[in-house]
């Protein structure tokens, strides 16, 4: 068995696969700002966390794919396949789906979890993760929507929140006055 020839191929696809997850979660550009589209805002990732998106699927899927076709002989030669097939899964039900702000209300669309809408007048309480850069609007029957560090524009959001449910606000976000 050549060692180089083993490893190096495998080593080369774990830096790739390293390079595409950070490109997944990258934190959105400070420049970026939420786009106003029919009346509303619309918070949407880095083209470049797509495209990490793109080609981590297309990469997991090329794996499982040649593993399909070199044979299974064994339980164990379903493994490739079957991991990267859940690794593509996992990253299509956990990437943050587009979040769009209207006179409604504040609905997120995910790729494999499909969309979730609060109403302002539903919006029970809103949690600001300043460590992991995050805003977590909860509605009522525990309808969630999470802002992440690869949505950009988390000033506007936070505007937005003040103008239709200050209340639920916490305190520290709740005091600073609204910019317009």
């Amino acid at each position: 068995m050549d060692l180089v020839r083993t490893f190096v191929p495998l080593l080369g696809s774990l830096v790739i696969l390293f390079v595409l997850a950070r490109l997944i979660v990258s934190t959105a550009d400070d420049e970026r700002q939420a786009q106003e589209t029919d009346g509303g805002l619309e918070f949407t990732p880095n083209r470049r966390s797509f495209w990490g998106v793109y080609v981590f699927v297309a990469f997991m899927g090329y794996v499982a794919v040649s593993s399909l076709f070199n044979g299974l002989k064994s339980a164990l030669d379903f493994l490739p396949a079957g991991l990267s097939v859940c690794f593509i899964l996992l990253l299509l039900a956990a990437f943050p789906g587009s979040i769009r702000s209207d006179q409604k209300g504040l609905e997120q669309a995910y790729w494999l979890r499909g969309r979730r809408r609060i109403a302002w007048s539903d919006v029970v309480r809103v949690t600001v993760n300043d460590k992991k850069i995050e805003i977590k609007i909860s509605g009522k029957g525990g309808t969630k929507i999470l802002h992440s560090r690869q949505l950009p524009d988390r000033a506007r959001l936070i505007d937005e929140l003040k103008r239709h449910c200050n209340e639920k606000l916490p305190a520290e976000l709740a005091q600073k006055s609204v910019s317009l």
